[in-house]
């Protein structure tokens, strides 16, 4: 096989896997969500550390939209999601500012 296909097919491979990832690294956040939710317990999380992570994400996504690179898009829009849903119930049931 020629290398410009090999090398097309790899590319493939690799947006594929990266679409995934994408999609199923912020949802790995789901599990500290319903744990607060379930327990109705924050008091281990910090919030200032999650608005840290969702202001640098928003930064992410500011990048993403100027080069219009969508899996970095998708990816920092899911993790801009669910962290904001983790900051809000970790408002709503006593986590710590610090």
């Amino acid at each position: 096989m020629p290398k410009k296909q090999t090398k097309k097919k790899n590319e493939f491979f690799v947006d594929k896997i990266i679409l995934a990832v994408a999609i199923i690294e912020p949802l790995c956040t789901i599990p500290q969500i319903y744990e607060i939710a379930s327990s109705r317990n924050a008091s281990s999380i910090s919030i200032t550390t999650w608005l840290g992570f969702n202001l640098l994400t928003l930064i992410w996504v500011w990048y993403a939209v100027k080069h219009k690179e969508k899996m970095i898009f998708i990816y920092q829009s899911l993790f801009f999601i669910l962290n904001s849903i983790l900051i809000i119930l970790a408002i709503i049931y006593g986590g710590t500012w610090l």
